[in-house]
């Protein structure tokens, strides 16, 4: 069997930490003997076996406290009721607050039960069913106990442990986590923290982050269950020796996290439920407490809608007051400011939105509660910017096999080149973005082979690695075919009319009369009595039908000629081995204006290397 965490709960004398004692031998309230001892994490807990932990809070605060920050790690509430005092104000509270933390099963102890006739006992047992109706412990055994004569412990022993076996293991999200509920100097030592486990593996020597202060430490020695060990894992209670680091980053209500896992939140999204009959009304920019983990933060709600009433639930902005450490799909504990009463719930659904204010609410009314749910909605949100198994294992804060099971229920796609998560609705919306954009480049430049690379991308807005993928995706199915630096429709081929084929052809015979040299387009321009647009656009025909070459900027020659050239460029360095200027101008019969143009656009395709004011033998000769 797992750990497992039983977590007390009642109203104050109702006599917990004596039950707790009784069912353990541990007092938790010793705390003068755990400081002598050192390095132990006794105070508050006990170990009913050495895989059942039990965490006992005694005092009204102290359950919030203490009781809340650990409701990540607890899977059986302890439900104490003194018989002779029966179910009290903060009985009522605390079973709300369980409620609220989705406790799963639980027990209930009828304390003092000595003190009590069997009469007045069965009084108290029907006002516990009324009040347990509809909730999680509506269907829990009541036991009888006393600690005075013992009565009861033993049944109670006994199904505690029947209800340990029953516990479903917790799924782990693939990283260290532990929330800090006690930190201390040891001498010899240095700075020691306790807290419960509640995700993932730690060992002696590794590097820890530390939550909200974003600190690194390293971990010096690891006790759990009073020993020393080398290794503590999900549901351990653990003692943690850290160096590196000051006490005053490791605070109650601090994270030991593994590294790159969890940022501090200035805000988040979260639905929120309210309590059944609560008096309170949450408005929207009302300041609450915020008690999540061993944290207790200031924040303000900021609603979608209208005010949150009893019973009600809704998603909601929620800006803390100071940074907070949280992850996806944490439960939280909300109390009023002042006085401090506890209104309500809930779960993180998003720990940093993105975006105004406004985008935020828009984002937030459309994030379901349930996980996988909300997970698909995150994944088909980045359509521009896909993620990696890894990265959403990250943003959802889970393992790996928490999402893969997310990959198969959702029928998502894996790139085996590139290992993007998406979708097949998600690609073919891409697919659409870019063929949507080469036809309006077709439309608007019809006589350009190809769009650019680059243009498109910038259209598109996606990241690089999707953009190659989703063009792969295009060029594979043989919708988009790529030509040299650009892309065009497969089926896209440039069709002149009559009258731009007799431009094309105008333009083509003005090139050719100047044999080697080339031809500025002002001059095209002049001689055709054309458009300087319409010009380019006849030009580029030419060029994809590699007929004419663009020598710079504003310089055209005849393709064949320039062929030629590069013919007698070869023969020379057959017999020589450098080439000048005068040289150049002899072979080609041209003034030295054109012959350095031409040059340098020999020096570009490496059919010459420059070397001073000579050329030499380039490689593609």
């Amino acid at each position: 069997m797992s750990q497992v965490v039983i977590g007390t709960a009642g109203h104050i004398d109702h006599g917990k930490t004596a039950l707790v004692k009784a069912l353990t031998g541990t007092n938790t309230d010793r705390l003068a003997e755990e400081q002598a001892r050192g390095m132990t994490i006794d105070l508050g807990f006990a170990f009913l076996t050495d895989e059942i932990t039990i965490i006992d809070v005694p005092g009204h605060e102290k359950f919030i406290r203490n009781m809340v920050s650990g409701v990540s790690t607890i899977q059986i509430g302890l439900f104490v009721i003194a018989a002779d005092d029966g179910v009290m104000p903060q009985t009522v509270e605390h079973l709300q607050i369980l409620s609220l933390l989705k406790i799963p099963q639980g027990v209930i102890a009828l304390t003092k039960s000595d003190l009590v006739d069997e009469e007045w006992a069965d009084l108290v047992e029907d006002d516990i069913r009324n009040l347990c109706q509809g909730t999680f412990l509506e269907n829990a055994p009541i036991v009888r106990t006393s600690t005075a004569n013992g009565g009861g412990i033993e049944e109670l022993r006994t199904i505690l442990l029947e209800q340990a076996e029953k516990v479903q293991d917790k799924i782990d999200r693939g990283f260290f986590r532990l929330q800090v509920d006690r930190s201390f100097i040891k001498t010899g030592f240095g700075t020691v923290v306790t807290g419960t486990v509640i995700s993932g593996e730690l060992k002696k020597g590794d590097e820890i982050q530390i939550l909200p202060a974003e600190k690194i430490g390293r971990v010096r020695g690891l006790q759990s269950h009073g020993k020393y060990v080398d290794i503590v894992k999900l549901g351990d209670r653990a003692a943690v020796n850290i160096t590196g680091l000051d006490k005053k980053d490791l605070w109650r209500g601090a994270e030991l996290i593994s590294t790159n896992w969890l940022k501090p939140s200035s805000q988040i999204i979260a639905n929120i439920s309210m309590i059944p009959k609560t008096k309170w009304i949450i408005k929207s920019k009302q300041r609450v407490r915020v008690h999540v983990g061993t944290q207790e933060i200031l924040a303000r709600v900021v609603l979608l809608k209208s005010p949150l009433k009893a019973g009600e639930s809704g998603n909601a902005l929620i800006q803390f007051e100071a940074p907070a450490v949280v992850a996806m799909d944490d439960r939280f504990v909300i109390r009023s400011y002042s006085p401090m009463d506890t209104i309500g719930g809930g779960i993180v659904l998003d720990t940093n939105p993105k975006g105004t204010v406004k985008s935020q609410k828009l984002w937030a009314k459309e994030l379901p509660v349930e996980p996988d749910e909300r997970y698909l909605q995150f994944i088909n949100r980045e359509i521009n910017n896909p993620h990696t198994l890894i990265d959403w294992c990250k943003i959802f804060h889970v393992s790996n096999q928490t999402l893969k099971s997310v990959i198969t229920k959702n029928k998502l796609r894996t790139a085996k080149s590139k290992p993007f998560i998406y979708s097949g609705k998600s690609l073919n919306k891409c697919k659409s973005i870019i063929i949507s954009f080469i036809k309006d480049f077709h439309k608007d430049q019809p006589y350009q082979k190809s769009m650019k690379g680059e243009e498109l991308k910038g259209k598109s807005h996606f990241n690089s690695n999707w953009f190659e993928f989703v063009l792969s995706e295009l060029i594979s199915k043989g919708e988009v075919k790529q030509i040299q630096a650009g892309y065009a429709l497969a089926n896209y081929g440039i069709e002149l009319s009559a009258k731009d084929q007799k431009n094309t052809d105008i333009i083509e015979k003005i090139i050719d009369s100047f044999n080697y040299e080339p031809v500025t387009i002002n001059l095209l321009v002049e001689e055709s009595k054309l458009p300087n647009k319409k010009v380019l656009e006849l030009l580029h025909v030419l060029k994809g039908q590699e007929k004419v070459t663009n020598i710079a900027e504003e310089l055209w020659s005849n393709r064949l000629k320039i062929d030629e050239i590069a013919g007698k460029l070869k023969q020379y360095f057959a017999k020589s081995d450098r080439l000048s200027v005068v040289q150049f101008k002899d072979i080609t019969g041209l003034t030295r204006k054109s012959a350095i143009p031409l040059l340098e656009y020999f020096d570009r395709q490496k059919i010459t290397i420059r070397d001073g004011n000579n050329r030499l033998k380039g490689e593609v000769l």
